[in-house]
């Protein structure tokens, strides 16, 4: 008899066809393509971008991806449309749901549980750094709405974080002394590395949601102040229509030797070849939990100017990049005129170097067993060959 595998639903709303949480989405494949031979996944996403009016994608049915099946839900502004429905006829052992204040899958999913609507399997929660200082201070007065229900219903009582990092395990801690949190970084293989051609002035890359914890304007206050020649791309879509007005004002204003545009999102195909294209990726996030933009562009052999609060550390010193404490435009824009003024072989020291990063952290990942273990142990299975429970 085939062994049982736990089964194991993931709530991930901007999951594809959209693309605007393309970290997430490839860390939660990632993790469901090197799993699947030990937990069955079943993924429950939005069945359109955020913000489009029609569906891209049926949302009636189960869909196999190979690596998972995928159920798409129509989103209203209660919440995924069914989502309590879908939970208590989906047989599972486990609840695993991505972002801690979203009001699409999370917040509904968690009252439904606590009111009897549907099952009180064990629930993980990947927080996604929203408990950094920098995400809790945006849009505080709802979040903190938010943290006061959870304490009066008890809605976090036997919940498990998963986090990626020292600093957000600390961060969750200050929230959740009591709750059992597991630090297990994402899981993430190389892709190979795509060919790097030099262009006629040095190329500059953000790659992320257009919102204020990503820093696009502290990126544009740097610009200002560059003096080499360069050309800043920003990809990503407009989380924030306030913040990308103030963007566009800050793009008016850059000198005559700095260019700036938008081009829009990217697939996440199209991502390692776009960021090979660059001479250097610019994400002066004011917080990121693993950073998968980052690892990204390293891959792809492509030095990253960061903050310095992510798990990306010690850049400079590998020749990786540079992680500066933020908010310090001098230094930001320091640091790019250092690496274009650089000659051609100074600079292919820098792109190894990217490169030789990305390699170490996945050799010494050990996120696929530390996962598995988690996903076995919480739901109290084990492979068996006679395909029992354990």
């Amino acid at each position: 008899m085939a062994a049982v595998k736990p089964r194991v639903i993931i709530l991930i709303g901007a999951f594809w066809p959209g693309h605007e949480s393309a970290g997430p989405n490839l860390s939660v494949k990632a993790m469901c393509e090197s799993l699947s031979d030990q937990v069955d996944f079943l993924l429950v996403a939005r069945d359109r971008p955020f913000g489009a009016a029609e569906p891209m994608v049926a949302n009636k049915d189960w869909r196999d991806l190979g690596w998972a099946k995928i159920h798409y839900l129509t989103v209203s502004p209660r919440g995924a449309e069914g989502l309590a429905d879908l939970l208590r006829e989906t047989p599972h052992d486990l609840l695993f749901v991505n972002g801690f204040f979203d009001r699409e899958f999370t917040i509904p999913a968690m009252l439904a549980r606590r009111f009897g609507k549907a099952p009180r399997t064990p629930v993980v929660i990947s927080p996604r750094g929203e408990f950094s200082s920098g995400a809790l201070g945006l849009k505080n007065a709802r979040k903190g709405l938010y943290m006061a229900l959870v304490r009066l219903l008890g809605l976090a009582r036997n919940v498990t974080f998963h986090v990626t990092s020292e600093e957000e395990e600390a961060d969750t801690r200050k929230l959740f002394p009591n709750n059992r949190i597991e630090r297990i970084t994402n899981v993430r293989p190389l892709f190979p590395l795509p060919p790097y051609q030099p262009g006629n002035l040095f190329r500059l890359a953000f790659l992320g949601r257009i919102s204020p914890v990503k820093g696009l304007d502290v990126a544009l206050e740097a610009l200002a102040l560059v003096t080499e020649r360069v050309h800043f791309t920003i990809y990503g879509p407009v989380s924030d229509p306030a913040h990308w007005a103030r963007c566009e004002e800050l793009i008016a204003a850059l000198p005559a030797n700095v260019t700036a545009h938008r081009d829009g999102e990217l697939t996440n195909d199209a991502v390692p070849h776009a960021m090979a294209g660059q001479e250097l990726m610019f994400m002066p996030s004011r917080s990121e939990n693993f950073g998968h933009a980052i690892f990204e562009a390293l891959c792809a052999g492509t030095p990253v100017l960061i903050g310095d609060r992510t798990p990306w550390q010690d850049l400079e010193a590998a020749k990786a990049g540079f992680d500066i404490p933020l908010p310090n435009p001098v230094a930001l824009a320091a640091a790019i005129d250092c690496l274009a003024a650089m000659g051609p072989a100074d600079y292919a020291q820098w792109r190894a170097g990217a490169r030789a990063m990305a390699e170490h952290f996945v050799a010494g990942s050990t996120a696929r067993a530390d996962m598995a273990r988690l996903f076995l142990t919480l739901t109290g299975m084990h492979a068996s060959p006679k395909g029992k429970r354990a």
